[in-house]
């Protein structure tokens, strides 16, 4: 089964969830590649130099959470930062180019919380997009 262990990310030591992805919306960029320079040459053939060093990123949305569901995931993530005021994070992840688990540093852009309503005391947020993307 090369090597999945029944899980998408482990954010830290913990690993995150599957209930707390809604089902199609995780989306795995892995090994993306970055150009260093590319221009074309008097033959009007591509030079491309490309960086040796791959980046990958991770998103996904949320079900809709109550509060207390928030909080298990931004404890999870909070407690896992290397860099607060970056939001650095470390993120193991499948990988799913290389059919096996990597690691990443990585920073967790801004997130919009969008409140549906509330419900017996308690909030209710619409789904959260949450993405890691590796420095």
């Amino acid at each position: 089964m090369a090597g999945y262990q029944g899980y998408l990310l482990m954010i830290g030591k913990k690993k995150f969830p599957m209930k707390y992805i809604a089902a199609s919306t995780y989306i795995s960029s892995p090994n993306q590649r970055t150009e260093l320079k590319a221009y074309t040459n008097a033959q009007n053939k591509l030079i491309r130099q490309t960086s040796s060093r791959y980046r990958s990123k991770v998103e996904f949305e949320t079900p809709p959470l109550f509060l207390d569901e928030l909080e298990e995931i931004r404890q999870m993530i909070n407690q896992a930062l290397i860099n607060a005021v970056e939001r650095k994070v470390s993120v193991k992840y499948w990988n799913d180019e290389d059919l096996a688990y990597k690691t990443m540093i990585c920073y967790a852009p801004d997130i919009d919380y969008k409140i549906k309503g509330t419900l017996n005391g308690t909030l209710l947020y619409e789904p959260i997009r949450f993405a890691f993307i590796e420095y």
